[in-house]
């Protein structure tokens, strides 16, 4: 799922495939307006995937802040189970996460209470 920053996302997402894109800035769709919205457009969020584990498949930035992201990228630890991953301004991760138990809607959110109190978070269904 590729967003442009401020575009609004009005339908759930479907992961039927077991990939989910998240995008760093307009990527949870509400990003571009509300208060305090183009200051969260310029931080890195951590991204919640509740009570799921999942793995990060790959990390991709485009533009003008592939020069910050050089600065941080040697510093993320991508193998393994996760929970939340670090999202940078500008960037893409692809996670894998398999579906087993459950079909339905589950939520991801930005750890950042500030983010999370402004509504930062999202629904996404499982079929």
């Amino acid at each position: 799922m590729k967003m442009e920053e401020g575009e609004k996302m009005d339908k759930d997402m479907d992961m039927s495939d077991g990939k989910m894109n998240m995008e760093g800035g307009g990527g949870m769709g509400m990003m571009g307006g509300g208060m305090g919205g183009g200051m969260m457009l310029s931080m890195a969020h951590p991204i919640h995937l509740h009570g799921q584990q999942f793995q990060v498949l790959s990390r991709e930035i485009e533009g003008m802040r592939q020069e910050e992201y050089k600065t941080v990228k040697d510093g993320f630890i991508d193998t393994g189970w996760k929970d939340t991953v670090l999202v940078m301004p500008g960037e893409e991760i692809v996670i894998a996460k398999p579906f087993q138990d459950y079909k339905g809607l589950f939520l991801y959110h930005c750890h950042n209470l500030e983010h999370e109190d402004l509504g930062m978070m999202r629904q996404f269904y499982i079929g």
